[in-house]
């Protein structure tokens, strides 16, 4: 009786054993995305429920997967830190931002880039050529003022037209409105917003309007092509949920794979979700232009992340791009 008493002690011990790395992960894994044809990953990820078919991969079936759409990376940043998200989405200059501010606590990291396309500053205003025309009654729409990736590309501008000391120069023209608002004053001719510092597909719908017309393409002041948009979280969730980080990267990986291979299926699912009143053939269009591009691997994100250092956005001053992010993404030709 002894013996099998202990064998049975044996056997739970194990049974606990083997059930404690599992039960170690969230039940719950909370997602995010934004407004834009950028996020077509996630808008994948979460019609085709790529997330939850990893899960499983791992042997986490149970987990329930949720998504929230934010307007801004800022608001995704303060809702990864109060624990309302595992996995933050936006633009370069927030992501790097956390990165610098929770270097000595939760560790944000990038997870992976999502997709490289130029941003535009686009205006209504026929006296307006460059950023010398502006005046101060002048207002850009972009989303997440004063701490977003057109945040960052309009200093960047501003420093090379007026010198590194006035990188600050444009900053009382911005107004701080999602894009699909944005757009939507933009267009409505309001007195309050003249132009606008935004992305694909809401600029190309601007600029079917005769009297939109281009100022500015991200793609000069980086020098080329870099990402736009990425996808961060954690050090800390990335330590205690192994499985579940896992399952993201590789959700992550199909839905690029799927997008490169049938972009108008993409495009389609973007529709069907409600991503826009454009037609499929429109974002189609758009997807196939040789400067948009959907990959993990980074582009010019460290000129971006220093330049941010060298006007004190940010403390840190990267060396690498891989500094900016886990090394899950490290084989990828990453600049």
């Amino acid at each position: 009786m002894k013996a099998k008493s202990w064998m049975g002690g044996l056997a739970a011990m194990l049974g606990l054993a083997l059930a404690a790395p599992a039960a170690a992960e969230v039940p719950e894994l909370k997602m995010m995305s934004q407004y834009g044809i950028g996020y077509m990953q996630l808008t994948l990820m979460k019609h085709d429920k790529l997330v939850e078919k990893h899960l499983a991969k791992q042997g986490l079936p149970a987990t329930t997967v949720t998504w929230a759409t934010l307007g801004a990376g800022a608001a995704a940043n303060d809702a990864l830190l109060s624990g309302s998200l595992h996995f933050a989405s936006g633009g370069t200059g927030p992501a790097i931002i956390l990165w610098d501010r929770t270097r000595t606590n939760v560790g944000v990291h990038g997870v992976a880039a999502l997709s490289s396309m130029p941003n535009l500053l686009i205006t209504r205003n026929p006296k307006i050529k460059t950023l010398a025309d502006f005046t101060e009654n002048d207002r850009i729409a972009m989303a997440g003022a004063g701490s977003s990736v057109q945040t960052t590309y309009l200093q960047m501008a501003a420093a090379k037209q007026f010198g590194i000391e006035n990188y600050k120069k444009m900053n009382p023209n911005m107004v701080n409105l999602p894009h699909p608002e944005g757009l939507r004053a933009l267009l409505s001719g309001s007195k309050e917003i003249s132009s606008q510092f935004t992305s694909p597909p809401f600029q190309n719908t601007a600029l079917e309007n005769p009297d939109i017309r281009m100022v500015l393409n991200s793609y000069d002041i980086m020098g080329g092509p870099n990402t736009f948009l990425m996808v961060w979280s954690t050090k800390k969730f990335r330590d205690e949920n192994p499985k579940s980080y896992k399952a993201v990267v590789d959700a992550l990986k199909e839905a690029t794979d799927a997008i490169n291979a049938d972009k108008k299926r993409a495009a389609e699912i973007y529709v069907k979700e409600g991503g826009g009143k454009e037609s499929a053939d429109k974002l189609l269009k758009i997807m196939n232009d040789p400067q948009v591009r959907y990959q993990m691997a980074p582009e010019r994100i460290l000129p971006f992340a220093q330049f941010m250092h060298q006007v004190g956005t940010i403390k840190t001053k990267p060396e690498s791009w891989k500094d900016l992010f886990f090394p899950d993404v490290h084989a990828l030709a990453g600049s």
